[in-house]
């Protein structure tokens, strides 16, 4: 009789195995990844950001985001740029939201597409699953909620993960748009800020990039508060040290290049990893320049740290929205630091690439800004829109591109930016 029963267990948990991911995996995709992202959508994103900023907030006060239908799945595909899920859209009608996702897998006989689809409602105090269903597999409402709030709970123990959910005081779905009401505390960015490197960054990453940050410092300390100093003085006794025992060039690479455009950017690495203060800023206590200019240093470092950490397409699409917005209100279009943007983007790819030994030995052996980067001061810059629209606009255009294909052909034949065959 026992020999029976775990018979019985045995193919019916055999034949779960196999009948579930029959089930819940397809070969074809319920949503199909998003065009590229443009540059308008980034922009919208920024602006977005930027208007619920809360530093600019005052604290303990509720303020309100309302998204349209494409509002919010825009907001939706830029964290699919980010974080590469293959996938995801929301359909808002009074009362719901209908969340459709694909996620790539491991390919299978059964497909390699993970298809969800959540049926979220706005009740009195919190969203409610109402329906979700995996590939073809439906999941109960009851279950998929029940599971939902047991997850929430557990979360909850994170005292990040509460604080943010403690900040969101509603959310409502109407037709054709959602309402988020949040009232934020003033230590909750940072917070955000560790965690989502607490989550995105590896320990061992993380420690890397701590021990470059206290190498720059030790480099930087001796020079005064408020000093200029090349960026070519500081670069390559970055890259010079020994790499760690068991550590790839790559890797060590990449953790460099974080450091120094951490630094660069006002973010303090040691506050941000491990500290426990209000606030990661700080600002920098040596002027580094490149080509005698500030904004290349910090263009041409921040671009390869973006680069080598999330993306070389999003990278360059960040360093022109930059220009963009200054030639509509600020200094100008600069084609100048958009050379300069490219060549931190190629930098990114070269250091990290099969090649990263051979970059690491090339930044340790720097002499002058030219072994950094080409020198583009003979570029165009400072141009107000009028005028670029005038001698190259628009932007992607055959006057605008000639532009472009110079200064990749400068990058091609640069030692660090070429990306010859290792």
């Amino acid at each position: 009789m026992r020999r029976a029963i775990a018979w019985t267990l045995f193919f019916s948990l055999l034949a779960g195995c196999l009948i579930l991911p029959w089930l819940v995996l397809d070969h074809t995709p319920a949503i199909e990844p998003p065009a590229e992202f443009r540059r308008s959508d980034l922009a919208w994103v920024k602006s977005l950001f930027q208007k619920h900023d809360p530093r600019r907030q005052t604290p303990d006060v509720v303020q309100s985001i309302q998204l349209n239908e494409a509002e919010l799945n825009r907001l939706l595909n830029y964290a699919v740029e980010l974080r590469r899920v293959s996938g995801i859209a929301a359909e808002l009608t009074p009362g719901r939201a209908t969340l459709t996702a694909t996620l790539d897998v491991p390919d299978t006989p059964f497909g390699h597409y993970l298809n969800l689809t959540a049926e979220l409602a706005d009740t009195p105090g919190r969203m409610r699953i109402e329906r979700m269903q995996l590939g073809s597999l439906p999941i109960p409402g009851a279950l998929a909620d029940w599971g939902m709030r047991l997850v929430h709970r557990w979360l909850r123990r994170d005292a990040t993960y509460a604080a943010l959910a403690d900040a969101f005081t509603r959310v409502n779905f109407d037709e054709n748009q959602a309402t988020l009401d949040y009232r934020w505390h003033p230590e909750l960015l940072a917070r955000l800020e560790r965690k989502s490197v607490e989550l995105l960054v590896p320990a061992e990453d993380q420690a890397l990039m701590l021990l470059y940050a206290e190498r720059l410092d030790a480099l930087l300390k001796p020079h005064a508060q408020g000093s200029r100093l090349p960026l070519v003085r500081i670069m390559p006794a970055l890259f010079a040290w020994p790499p760690q025992p068991g550590i790839e060039a790559a890797e060590e690479n990449r953790a460099a290049l974080t450091a120094l455009a951490a630094y660069l950017a006002g973010v303090s690495l040691p506050r941000l990893l491990e500290g426990d203060s209000v606030s990661i800023r700080r600002a920098p206590q040596v002027l580094l320049y490149l080509h005698g200019r500030r904004d290349f240093a910090e263009h041409f470092t921040i671009s390869a740290a973006l680069s080598v950490n999330g993306g070389s397409r999003l990278a360059n699409a960040i360093g022109l929205i930059k220009e963009e917005e200054d030639a509509g209100m600020g200094s100008g279009f600069s084609f100048t630091d958009l050379a300069a943007n490219r060549a931190g983007v190629r930098l990114g790819e070269t250091a990290t690439g099969p090649g990263a030994a051979r970059i690491r030995q090339q930044l340790a052996a720097a002499r002058s800004d030219a072994a950094l980067l080409p020198d583009f001061r003979d570029l165009p810059e400072f141009m107000p829109q009028a005028e670029f629209d005038r001698r190259f606009g628009p932007v992607g255009g055959p006057r605008y591109q000639a532009v472009i294909d110079r200064i990749d052909a400068r990058l091609n034949a640069h030692p660090l930016t070429g990306n010859p065959n290792p």
